[in-house]
């Protein structure tokens, strides 16, 4: 008689199942695998020189030779578009009020304008101090007038330059187109920035700055209780001749013994412009701010005449100016001799978002 004899479950023990460790293996494997070819990929350009014993060796002829000149390796072409980004930058940021040396100008700027060998803080202290020599300093260059050459490792960059600006010791604006000079060198660091040219150049007397914000009491009345009504020059001249004697004759600030004045003086000015003016709503949304500097005459009569913007901020402002010089009573005009004559005048406005 045959027995069958079932295992039961005692008789499995830990010791006879064996755990299939192939898997692990072949993971094991693929994860070196893939680590070496991601380090082949990322730090070896030439897989073939891992396995050559042949060392590469590199001849240097010269120390200028064009292996060291980073421009050289680049196309004309190439040269002028890196060349007009650079100066773009560099006037841009100037006009943000961003002045950082060693961004731009080499550790020891051979050339700045006038002055030589200059460190980083020396840099800065002459820019500020131009700033103050030339205020609302505006620079815009010619991009159609860059032009460059090589010399070495350095490139030699010319270029014109417009500029106007307000000298407050002569109390003149000035502007002038001015062909510059940039020296860059290998590592793209201004050595040498000066002046080589100057044309175009123009200077005008401006009126006293005038408070223009508006709203103020400027505590000035007219002696007749009237700001309204012109001064009238109740002198007649004595002979035709000294009537003719100035007639036509159009005079600067400079010129004359005594200035056009509006009636009630600066302060009376200050109080009509701050109470008409209307700041224009696109120059509020673009936060536009500044000076409108606006020309006109002031006839014998003490009307303005020939308004025109002489230099402007934009967005409205440029009309809101004219729009109420326009509607301005008539001034005392000025005078040589003690009698009126024809004289230009400059205004500037001041435009200022309220805080």
């Amino acid at each position: 008689m045959e027995h069958q004899i079932n295992p039961s479950p005692e008789d499995y023990s830990d010791k006879s199942i064996k755990k299939d460790r192939s898997l692990l293996y072949m993971g094991s494997i693929l994860a070196v695998i893939i680590l070496v070819m991601g380090y082949l990929t990322f730090f070896v350009d030439d897989v073939s020189k891992l396995f050559s014993s042949k060392e590469e060796t590199v001849n240097l002829v010269d120390d200028k030779s064009d292996i060291l000149d980073e421009n050289a390796a680049m196309s004309d072409a190439e040269v002028r578009r890196s060349l007009v980004k650079f100066i773009e930058a560099f006037y841009f940021d100037q006009r943000r009020g961003y002045f950082d040396p060693p961004s731009y100008f080499a550790s020891i700027t051979q050339t700045y304008y006038n002055f030589h060998n200059l460190t980083y803080q020396r840099l800065r202290d002459i820019h500020n101090k131009r700033l103050k020599e030339m205020r609302n300093l505006d620079q815009n260059w010619i991009v159609s007038s860059l032009d460059f050459k090589r010399e070495g490792s350095k490139l030699v960059a010319t270029y014109w330059l417009k500029v106007s600006y307000f000298k407050p010791a002569w109390n003149k604006q000035e502007s002038a187109d001015i062909k510059h000079e940039m020296i860059i060198e290998e590592d793209g660091k201004i050595s040498s920035l000066r002046e080589l040219e100057v044309k175009n150049f123009n200077s005008y007397e401006v009126a006293p700055i005038i408070d223009t914000l508006g709203g103020e009491d400027t505590s000035w009345q007219d002696p007749q209780g009237n700001i309204d009504e012109p001064v009238q020059n109740s002198e007649a001249p004595s002979t035709e001749s000294e009537a003719t004697k100035y007639e036509g004759r159009l005079y600067d600030l400079g010129s004359v013994e005594t200035s056009p004045e509006y009636p009630g003086g600066n302060k009376a000015l200050g109080k009509f412009l701050g109470l008409n003016l209307k700041y224009p709503q696109a120059a509020r949304e673009n936060n536009t701010q500044g000076k409108v500097y606006v020309g006109f005459v002031v006839e014998k009569s003490g009307q303005l005449s020939d308004l025109k913007i002489i230099k402007g901020i934009g967005y409205g402002c440029d009309e809101e100016a004219l729009r109420v010089l326009k509607n301005s009573i008539a001034w005392t005009p000025g005078m040589i001799g003690g009698k009126p004559v024809r004289t230009s005048y400059t205004l500037p406005i001041t435009f200022q978002v309220a805080n």
